[in-house]
Order: C-alpha cells, then sequence, then structure tokens
C-alpha cells in the first residue's frame, strides 16, 4: 500500500507522483472516475464504454454474423444453450 500526503494547489488540483499514476494505470488524457465513498474518495479508469459486439469485432474472429452474435449476447444466451439447441 502507498500512503502520500499532497497539497491541494490554488486551483483545486492534485498532482499525483509517477508511482501512484503507474500503479492505478492512469495515462495521460485518459478519462477517470471519482467515486465518493465514507471519509474519502476513490480515483479509477473510466472504462471504454464502447459495447461489448464493437470490442468482440474488433478482434477479427471468424464470425459470420455479428447481428446475431449480437442479439445473442444481448439475450444471455450461454454455450450450454447452443448445445442444447444442436441436439
Amino acid at each position: 500500500m502507498v500512503v502520500q500526503t499532497l497539497r491541494v494547489d490554488e486551483a483545486g488540483r492534485i498532482t499525483l507522483p509517477e508511482t501512484i499514476l503507474y500503479a492505478l494505470r492512469l495515462y495521460p488524457k485518459i478519462e477517470v472516475v471519482i467515486e465518493l465513498v465514507e471519509g474519502g474518495a476513490i480515483i479509477k479508469p473510466k472504462h471504454p464504454t464502447t459495447p461489448i459486439t464493437e470490442r468482440i469485432a474488433a478482434m477479427n474472429l471468424p464470425v459470420a454474423n455479428w447481428k446475431q452474435m449480437e442479439h445473442e449476447i444481448e439475450a444471455g444466451w450461454s454455450v450450454l444453450d447452443f448445445r442444447e439447441r444442436a441436439r
């Protein structure tokens, strides 16, 4: 665990040390989420909001019908469902 005391500047900013930035995987221009909790705050990287099907499509997997895959993901179908339907 890393504990450090920092100072808020006149503009209300806090400069995080490189060790903390690296540990949190925060890089220049990345968006962060700040969650207020009792007694403090949690800072973490904002995860992409790209739909899962777009992220999967970017992997260049051999999928014949992306619309069908999107429908099945949204419907919550699992591998077990496919096995049952194949019987």
